[in-house]
């Protein structure tokens, strides 16, 4: 039977969604142009001011999963799972350096997507198709961390409203339901608006998003009474960080520095700057994100201290209590209607980058795939293989999530950070400093790759993959130096000998 706060919950949460929903259909008439084009319905003409790059910017790195899963890692493991919050600023700070100067690049030239750049600049269909293979590999595995967290969000709204736990089959089957509908709507508003739609939906996403990490760090904070109850009788590794973990915890938190603004959809979000000076400004501003976030990271914890909150998430498996933690809080602090308010905050804080990276697939597919099957096609039969490609991606994202296990959807993340962390030397150096050669690219690229997943694979057992880390070093940075070696003896061939 539904409660009364169960019934306003799920109003809130449903009349939120629709919103959204209309707002990203919506977006194909801001600042009107052509769709098209690629160039309009992939990058919107390149005119995304400050404010807009602030909101996409938060949406891309901000998503459902890293509000959900970063408190799920100080709640499993302690003070490590900061390593999460440590490198939100750093992350910023390093893309500042390189971006700039590859936003004018791809404007000068006309450079759509990271494989048109890599065609252009190397003069390779090869690098090209590299980098669309495993572009579009990676991101799949990276969409499937964001349904992760959509599945946390469906199933505290389930327990809520109806009581169905998160281990029935009933769940299963609604789930899917409830999956294909949120899909199908994503990728019909991606098909007719592109990432204009996509930064649309980003604001109201941040707007609602701010307001449910802002409630949560509020009422969390008042039920404890401040921060010293929160700490006080906690165990020394919630406080201080083992010396013995110091190279793990600052290993994970470089792979995701330096990845991040590897992956393709990112990249796409920042070439729709309106220019450099307003790139770097929501780079700026996206740093707050990182202040609400790291204090509901620390609240993690409070579920410890708070009975009503720990008797919700007690029932669940050991293994997925943590990703539970914030909608947890919610619903067991605040009235429904707030609570429903912040829960679609973060649900839709996977469905926007889920919709970027769609809309980027698509640019690949059209720009790049399509023009080597089909070298004189059209600019308009760019754009329309690439709407019909986003379309594709999502739904092809969402089959392949249900033969994934979602409990290592995060392992299957990072082994794509793996492979987009080999992308660095073309996007990071070569913007810089001329000298790579495009086979030694190619080769350094899938080298890299292939011994970062061997040996992930042999730091596993060959078995199920619950660690990216050797001898408490990243593995993808193992790929990142036979890489960087194999880029580098282009200097004793220079170009043109």
């Amino acid at each position: 039977m539904m409660t009364p706060d169960g019934l306003q919950l799920l109003a809130v949460f449903l009349a939120l969604f629709a919103v959204f929903a209309v707002i990203g259909f919506l977006g194909r008439y801001y600042r009107r142009a052509d769709l098209s084009q690629l160039h309009e319905w992939g990058l919107a003409g390149r005119k995304l001011g400050t404010a807009l790059q602030f909101f996409l910017q938060g949406a891309d790195l901000f998503t459902a999963y890293a509000i959900l899963a970063i408190p799920s890692a100080v709640f499993a493991l302690g003070a490590f799972g900061f390593f999460g919050v440590a490198c939100e600023a750093m992350v910023l700070a390093f893309v500042s350096l390189y971006m700039p100067r590859l936003w004018r690049l791809s404007r000068d030239k006309g450079y759509i997507t990271i494989a048109d750049y890599a065609r252009g600049e190397f003069n390779s269909t090869l690098l090209s198709l590299t980098i669309v293979i495993l572009g579009i590999f990676a991101t799949l595995f990276y969409i499937a961390l964001q349904v992760d967290g959509l599945y946390t969000i469906l199933g505290t709204l389930m327990l809520k409203a109806f009581q169905i736990s998160p281990t029935s089959p009933a769940f299963k089957e609604y789930s899917v339901v409830m999956l294909f509908v949120t899909f199908a709507i994503i990728a019909a508003f991606s098909f007719t608006s592109g990432i204009r739609g996509v930064s649309l939906g980003a604001i109201f996403k941040d707007v609602l998003v701010w307001t449910g990490l802002l409630t949560v760090i509020v009422v969390t904070l008042a039920a404890l009474k401040g921060f010293s109850n929160l700490f006080a009788g906690m165990p020394s590794y919630y406080l201080s960080l083992p010396s013995a973990k110091a190279l793990a915890f600052t290993s994970s938190m470089l792979g995701m520095v330096f990845s991040a603004y590897l992956w393709p959809h990112n990249i796409t979000g920042s070439w729709a700057a309106q220019s450099e000076e307003k790139l770097l400004k929501g780079y700026a501003l996206t740093v707050l994100y990182a202040i609400p976030l790291a204090l509901a990271d620390v609240l993690a914890i409070a579920v410890y201290k708070l009975p009503t909150v720990y008797s919700f998430i007690k029932p669940l498996p050991p293994d997925s209590r943590g990703l539970y933690v914030i909608p947890a809080l919610l619903v067991s602090l605040v009235p429904g209607w707030l609570a429903g308010i912040a829960l679609l905050g973060i649900f839709v804080g996977g469905l926007v980058p889920a919709a970027l990276m769609a809309v980027t697939v698509g640019n690949m597919t059209g720009r790049d795939l399509a023009r080597i099957v089909k070298p004189g096609i059209s600019p308009r039969g760019q754009t329309t293989i690439a709407k019909w490609a986003a379309v594709a991606f999502a739904f092809l994202s969402l089959a392949l999530l249900q033969v994934i296990p979602m409990t290592y959807a995060f392992q299957f993340y990072l082994v794509g950070a793996e492979i987009v962390l080999q992308f660095l030397p073309i996007v990071v150096i070569h913007p810089f400093f001329r000298f790579i050669r495009k086979e030694l690219a190619i080769a350094g690229i899938w080298v890299g790759s292939i011994v970062s997943i061997l040996l992930t694979l042999y730091a596993n057992h060959f078995g199920t993959i619950k660690t990216t880390l050797y001898h408490d070093i990243y593995t993808g940075f193992f790929g990142l130096a036979v890489n960087l070696v194999i880029v580098f003896l282009s200097l004793a061939f220079p170009k043109g000998q």
